[in-house]
């Protein structure tokens, strides 16, 4: 299975997506901050990051940029998790380079799946 990176700041919303993601046989990390996130992203390279757009440290729209400037890290698969479900965040998120983007409240198993599905496409 996979490497998953999660940076979200949200301790209950960072382990159940850890735990669940475990569940299905993904090797999961996960911190609270972007700093820490970019620091562990270059250290274990995961294969995908699920990404809070409100960090405490950074915006999840910066960290993706960096992501994608950065020639080592551009591939790397980013799912973006975030409260705000409008139209316009989730052009920016897109727009931002994120492969993906998820509106909470989700139910795990839809998580489980978007993250299955953005997988499967880079076999």
């Amino acid at each position: 299975m996979a490497r998953i990176l999660i940076v979200e700041d949200e301790p209950d919303m960072r382990e159940l997506m850890a735990r669940k993601l475990g569940s299905v046989g993904h090797e999961v990390t996960s911190t609270r901050s972007g700093a820490e996130g970019l620091s562990m992203l270059r250290s274990t390279r995961p294969e995908l990051v699920l990404l809070d757009v409100q960090l405490p440290d950074t915006s999840g729209l910066s960290f993706c940029e960096t992501v994608r400037a950065d020639a080592e890290l551009r591939d790397t698969l980013v799912v973006m998790i975030s409260a705000s479900a409008g139209q316009e965040e989730v052009d920016a998120g897109l727009a931002a380079g994120a492969d993906d983007y998820v509106t909470k409240p989700f139910a795990p198993s839809k998580l489980i799946q978007r993250v299955e599905a953005l997988l499967s496409s880079q076999d």
